[in-house]
């Protein structure tokens, strides 16, 4: 996450003050059989456009949900979490222009997304133009924390 915290939250609560509706959208998404990955090539994650924040740019992010392994459910139960974890979530925002996503208002919007008592669950993945985002869920799509080293592989996939 960003160096911005205050700017963030700041967004954020702007955020779910004024586009409720945005944001339930995106949990709809996330929730959708639409939005679980497919291993056919023609498969692409559900897009939805953000409404833009203080006259920013305009935004759109892309939800894809996978299943959790074996493997990985027994190291998350191995760090103590006492919560299965059933999905990996990804939200990737991007910028429509094809600019850097500004990482401050894509924070917010994951700030707004994913409540304060889980945002240490999320793990911002680096990436030069799009800001992506992910997080374990169980079966009730409550995020479940993870520690950052089990998505280390992620850059390169």
């Amino acid at each position: 996450m960003t160096n911005n915290i205050a700017d963030s939250h700041t967004l954020a609560s702007d955020i779910i003050n004024r586009h409720p509706l945005a944001l339930d959208d995106l949990r709809t998404i996330i929730h959708h059989p639409r939005s679980l990955a497919r291993p056919s090539a023609a498969w692409r994650p559900p897009v939805k456009a953000l409404p833009p924040l203080r006259h920013g740019p305009k935004l759109s992010a892309a939800v894809s949900r996978r299943r959790v392994g074996p493997r990985a459910r027994a190291r998350i139960q191995g760090w103590g979490e006492t919560q299965v974890p059933a999905y990996l979530i990804e939200l990737r925002i991007s910028d429509d222009t094809g600019a850097p996503a500004d990482r401050t208002l894509t924070e917010a919007w994951v700030r707004a997304l994913v409540t304060e008592d889980c945002i240490e669950s999320v793990h911002e993945i680096p990436s030069n133009r799009t800001a992506t985002y992910v997080w374990l869920a169980d079966g009730s799509f409550q995020p479940v924390y993870s520690p950052p080293s089990m998505f280390d592989g992620m850059t390169a996939a």
